[in-house]
């Protein structure tokens, strides 16, 4: 799996942190970089999201663990809770998300 972080603005004012994943079955998920827990970003360094093996989305924080298909924390303090999942569509090699549910 790889991640890569992302920046949304608008009339340049941030609206929206987030990152793409994608599986080792090839697909494309984003989700906003927020931890439900406590709101904090999720990413170690730029661009790292993973755990070392690459096969979850790990908390910098406190070291939850998300499945990368469906944003649920099945490991750490907010186990059975989720990302926050944005819509992405994959063409001619880019990803395009619906700015609409980003501000929400």
């Amino acid at each position: 799996m790889a991640s890569k972080a992302f920046s949304v603005q608008v009339e340049d004012k941030t609206v929206c942190e987030g990152f793409l994943v994608r599986t080792e079955e090839g697909v494309l998920h984003a989700y906003k970089n927020n931890c439900p827990h406590t709101g904090a970003p999720l990413n170690w360094t730029p661009d790292q999201f993973l755990t070392t093996s690459g096969r979850y989305i790990q908390c910098s924080i406190h070291g939850a663990m998300f499945k990368a298909e469906t944003g649920e924390c099945f490991a750490g303090p907010c186990s059975g809770k989720f990302l926050k999942k944005l819509d992405v569509v994959e063409k001619n090699g880019k990803a395009y998300l619906a700015i609409g549910q980003m501000l929400s």
